[in-house]
């Protein structure tokens, strides 16, 4: 504060000191409304962005048909006896033999595994009806054995089974087929099922009135699934006609993608 000549506040310095405090204020007060004005506008902004920049999410189903490559046989061989030796020494020479055939026909020994070995007592033999639980001479021993054959050879389907029967194999207890290598399957039921996500996409943003954008998501589902289209497959035994009939027909490989896309508008 200055002072005059006899030790006062010189009423001049006053007045300016109130002219600065009125400035400042002004100055403070315009800041603040231009803020409180500001805020509406820029809500409105946010909101038009968040109109404009949008997603769809959509669903792609892909496939690929290819033909199988590899078949795969469960046999085996029955024996029923009233000695329980028996009937598992001949069970187990008539899988002896069945794998011999296989074998000498190019099937692998690796590519021959067990899958099931039973043993169970028959009280009511042959004749169930006329029979007594009560009477030991009527029981009989059953025997199963039974194999998985993996078949890398399509075109040798019919021959393994024929050639099993031959060698004694009395149960066939199923036939199925499968692909070794199905990455390329794979690939083009992905495309496949991009190709679909994309069309749907822009079906939705044009029903919306909307563009489509990039991709920004993009998860996959059931990759690698088979279904099998069997053509035929028809199986008779030996002694029905010429032996057995297989046609492996094809095998349908499906996926599915979920996309995200990016829209504007």
């Amino acid at each position: 504060m200055i002072y005059g000549h006899h030790g006062m506040a010189d009423p001049r310095n006053w007045e300016i000191v109130k002219m600065f405090k009125r400035m400042f204020l002004i100055s403070f007060m315009v800041i603040v409304i231009g803020g409180l004005m500001a805020l509406p506008a820029a809500a409105q902004n946010d909101d038009d962005s968040n109109r404009n920049n949008g997603t769809i999410t959509v669903t792609g189903q892909g496939s690929a048909v290819g033909l199988p490559d590899t078949a795969y046989v469960e046999m085996g061989a029955e024996s029923r006896n009233s000695s329980i030796r028996a009937a598992f020494a001949e069970s187990n020479e008539t899988v002896q033999a069945i794998i011999a055939a296989l074998e000498e026909l190019g099937i692998a020994r690796e590519d021959i595994r067990t899958t099931g070995l039973n043993i169970y007592r028959d009280y009511y033999g042959s004749s169930p009806m006329s029979m007594s639980m009560d009477d030991d001479n009527n029981d009989m021993y059953i025997v199963n054995n039974n194999v998985r054959v993996v078949v890398r050879d399509t075109d040798l389907i019919a021959d393994v089974i024929n050639v099993a029967v031959d060698a004694g194999a009395n149960q066939i207890y199923g036939l199925s087929f499968g692909i070794s290598d199905t990455a390329e399957l794979e690939s083009e039921a992905r495309a496949d099922a991009i190709a679909d996500a994309r069309v749907r996409a822009n079906e939705l943003a044009d029903l919306t009135g909307l563009t489509l954008g990039s991709v920004v998501r993009v998860v996959e589902f059931g990759g690698g699934h088979f279904h099998p289209m069997l053509q035929g497959g028809n199986m008779m035994a030996d002694g029905m006609g010429s032996g057995a009939i297989v046609e492996p027909g094809t095998m349908t490989v499906g996926i599915s993608v979920e996309v995200t896309f990016n829209t504007s508008g």
